[in-house]
């Protein structure tokens, strides 16, 4: 199946799931769905091709994973959709998840919107192009900076569409901590590791998502929307999982007003953002 020319993307996360996005929102012209594209690394998760007041966007929910597709290596979600992103030309990225608070000031329903994170992952790929390049396929390899890994006027789209979407509390700025999952994580590792080094929230899936979006030469934002407080950080009591359930029912549809927000007012080939100067050819691959 050929990849589409597509300059917008967005991936969804549990944020979103259940949601119904994109094809039950009003404007939302959806031009071809169920898209299984394939990929050096296995086919993909379906994807949404779909357009929205002129302009085109590819869409894959939860990351790309399934329960045929994990996010770790080898072949991974990351690896799949972001080789299709790649093909597809993709300059604006906004992705979306759930998260833990590590900060006790943040609380649940709470939006981040990070300017930086720390990677705790151990499985997660690290660069696409030397996957590629080791699966015997010729592209150029890169080397980036991550001085601004989220993209400042995205980041500031995602802020403004939050609040209009109905968020009471959104935080233009935050550290994120990705854990590699799928577990999650004990009272004392929230304290140690996150809280004590200065970490806000926590989560499981941004990378290798915001790193892969540099490699490719695109812009990425995120809305990280707070589910619950980190083990042990408020209280000890745990609820099981119907609070998550209860908890992504309440608020899925307004982080897809949000994204569709933000959608409307991208300029896909907008660049005074600054973030293409932080990548440039690798003498080696």
């Amino acid at each position: 199946m050929e990849i589409p020319r597509v300059k917008v993307a967005v991936i969804g996360g549990s944020a979103l799931s259940g949601s119904g996005f994109p094809g039950e929102f009003d404007g939302v012209e959806v031009i071809e769905d169920g898209l299984e594209y394939s990929t050096p690394f296995g086919p993909t998760a379906p994807f949404t091709h779909a357009r929205l007041e002129g302009v085109e966007f590819l869409f894959v929910p939860f990351h790309g994973i399934t329960p045929k597709i994990r996010n770790t290596i080898p072949d991974s979600a990351s690896e799949r959709v972001f080789y299709v992103l790649m093909k597809a030309g993709v300059k604006k990225i906004l992705g979306c998840a759930l998260c833990g608070s590590t900060n006790r000031l943040l609380d649940p329903g709470d939006v981040i919107i990070p300017d930086g994170f720390v990677d705790y992952t151990t499985r997660r790929a690290q660069s696409l192009t030397r996957s590629l390049i080791e699966k015997g396929i010729q592209v150029e390899p890169v080397m980036y900076r991550l001085h601004q890994p989220f993209c400042p006027e995205l980041s500031r789209l995602l802020t403004e569409a939050s609040l209009e979407a109905g968020f009471q509390r959104v935080f233009r700025r935050g550290v994120v901590g990705v854990s590699e999952g799928p577990r999650l994580e004990s009272p004392s590792e929230i304290q140690i590791r996150y809280t004590n080094q200065g970490i806000d929230v926590v989560t499981m899936n941004l990378i290798p998502e915001v790193i892969f979006a540099r490699e490719i030469g695109a812009c990425y934002a995120t809305l990280q929307l707070v589910s619950n407080y980190g083990e042990g950080l408020v209280s000890e009591e745990w609820e099981g999982p119907e609070v998550f359930k209860e908890f992504q029912e309440r608020w899925r549809r307004h982080v897809a007003e949000a994204i569709l927000r933000a959608l409307r007012r991208i300029n896909p080939d907008y660049e005074g953002c600054g973030c293409g100067k932080h990548r440039w050819r690798a003498i080696f691959p």
